[in-house]
């Protein structure tokens, strides 16, 4: 099975890479600052895609129209046609944006468990915490998410997406937990149990911040939760790491 980064685990997909590939891609992409293109040197669908989460996070898929996104993009409504075909498209590759942003950190199973025995369960973990916190701290993810957040409760496409999201985190997170055991790095504990524990934190960061709180927080999700991210990492790993001999 192959791999690549994300905010909140890992997640199968179908490139190659290797575990050296992954160290220099995540120093690599996730620092670099030109990444982001500056307002003239954006296309007119990339004008499109951004207006369209701004307002989407404002005011909800269901009360934009098409016509307001072109107003804000500054070109007629007939020519959002050319770039997207409908608003339930430009939805789904909103949607698919967090996915995008990925890295390739392994080829094979047995790659991420040279990785985790390279590093240790620790060196594992902090790259794992600072890689997540570079990714989530993309301008447009905390829109992306406030989105996703509400429509998820009347959006097949958008529910879909979330269920998928979360529950390829815990089957990630579970062969972790197994391959850490498997070495006995860690104490014997059911790995489904460890990644529900270790993942739930994540499901309550984001629906404080990106739901209940948003728009009254003083400052981004990196900002608000990086110490608490930190603290509830360590916790769960102390709790389950062995007695040094």
């Amino acid at each position: 099975m192959k791999y690549t980064i994300i905010s909140i685990s890992y997640l199968p997909v179908g490139c190659k890479g290797t575990s050296t590939r992954w160290i220099k891609d995540v120093m690599n992409i996730t620092g670099n600052k030109n990444n982001i293109k500056d307002a003239e040197e954006k296309t007119t669908k990339e004008k499109i895609f951004e207006a369209a989460i701004n307002l989407f996070a404002q005011k909800g898929f269901d009360a934009t129209s098409m016509r307001e996104i072109a107003e804000v993009v500054g070109i007629k409504k007939a020519s959002m046609y050319s770039h997207y075909k409908s608003k339930d498209e430009i939805l789904e590759k909103i949607v698919e944006h967090p996915l995008i942003r990925v890295m390739t950190i392994g080829q094979a199973d047995v790659e991420t468990e040279e990785l985790i025995v390279t590093m240790g369960v620790d060196g594992f973990m902090n790259l794992s915490g600072e890689t997540f916190t570079k990714w989530i701290e993309d301008p447009s993810m905390e829109k992306i998410f406030r989105i996703i957040l509400i429509e998820l409760y009347h959006n097949p496409q958008v529910k879909k997406f979330y269920l998928e999201l979360w529950g390829t985190a815990y089957t990630f997170w579970e062969s972790n937990f197994n391959i850490m055991m498997r070495n006995e790095l860690i104490k014997p504990y059911d790995p489904n149990v460890l990644a529900m524990e270790f993942i739930s934190f994540f499901q309550s960061a984001f629906t404080d911040y990106f739901l209940v709180g948003y728009g009254n927080t003083s400052g981004s999700f990196g900002q608000e939760y990086h110490e608490r991210f930190v603290q509830h990492t360590e916790f769960i790993m102390n709790s389950i790491k062995r007695d040094e001999k």
